[in-house]
């Protein structure tokens, strides 16, 4: 009889130990597998659960595993067939086991999913995690009508401001290869953000397709996990082909803008050629 509990017995405990009936939500469910981790490490239960940084924070591994994510009218929520009485594992270790998911489930209603949130990011391993989760806020705020309705404010300085420290603290030691990447990332950022017609959702769009071009390269550092199980957790075919085709079209939308950019110079020249030509025809006529 193992001394370990893989993702379905854990699951299969959660969903025994919750006192709400209701469907538990992905968001909510990677955020407290996380933090069992921990809690099951303080009980001295071994676990064999990989998790991994993404885009939104830490992220249980759930390919080995029979959790599904199904679709709902309202939204998507887990699915977990295993039952406590499938684990097998000495009694003690499910006692241990159980004592732990229900200290983290009392973190999570006492807190809420923000509040488990604000502990994960704590954790991230890099600075940079922080700030954008500071930009997506003030990049979602700032396209949100209704919000826009009562304050009448995009807020793009305090956006910038965020763009500015998330560049500086992005980590290129770690991840040279990123640095083209980032410059080219923040010239359209930058530009949009000067835009007379600056769309708050365009630079969601764009902060996000970054963020995904980074994390994952960022989820293949994780421990106990390859680029090939990385690939599978994230639904792509290979890592670096899906961190390509994001690349290509941040590097298309860069030529687009530069290709705008030289055509306004150019027509803004030819109408001030058509501006000035009558002056200097007047001059010449008058010498």
């Amino acid at each position: 009889m193992p001394d370990s509990l893989d993702l379905d017995d854990v699951a299969a405990l959660l969903f025994d130990e919750r006192r709400y009936n209701g469907d538990i939500r992905p968001k909510a469910f990677h955020k407290i597998l996380y933090f069992a981790k921990e809690e099951l490490d303080r009980e001295c239960v071994d676990e064999t659960i990989d998790t991994y940084w993404y885009m939104w924070g830490a992220v249980v591994a759930t390919s080995d595993s029979s959790l599904e994510i199904r679709e709902g009218t309202d939204g998507q929520r887990v699915i977990c067939e295993t039952e406590v009485s499938d684990i097998d594992a000495p009694r003690t270790t499910i006692r241990r086991a159980r004592r732990a998911i229900s200290s983290t489930l009392d973190r999570y209603y006492d807190r809420g999913i923000e509040g488990l949130t604000d502990e994960m990011y704590d954790e991230a391993p890099y600075d940079v995690q922080r700030h954008f989760r500071e930009l997506d806020k003030q990049l979602d705020a700032a396209g949100d009508s209704k919000q826009l309705t009562i304050t009448l404010d995009r807020n793009e300085k305090r956006t910038r401001e965020t763009l500015h420290r998330f560049v500086q603290s992005f980590p290129i030691d770690d991840f040279p290869q990123y640095e083209d990447d980032l410059h080219i990332w923040y010239r359209l950022m930058s530009a949009e953000l000067d835009s007379e017609d600056y769309d708050p959702q365009t630079a969601e769009m764009l902060a996000k397709s970054f963020w995904r071009l980074y994390c994952l390269e960022l989820a293949c550092r994780a421990d106990n996990l390859s680029r090939s199980e990385i690939a599978e957790e994230r639904g792509v075919g290979s890592v670096e082909s899906a961190k390509e085709e994001i690349r290509e079209r941040l590097r298309r939308r860069e030529r687009e803008k530069a290709r705008r950019n030289s055509k306004d110079t150019r027509v803004a020249k030819e109408a001030a050629d058509a501006f000035v030509v009558p002056f200097i025809d007047n001059d010449l006529l008058l010498h």
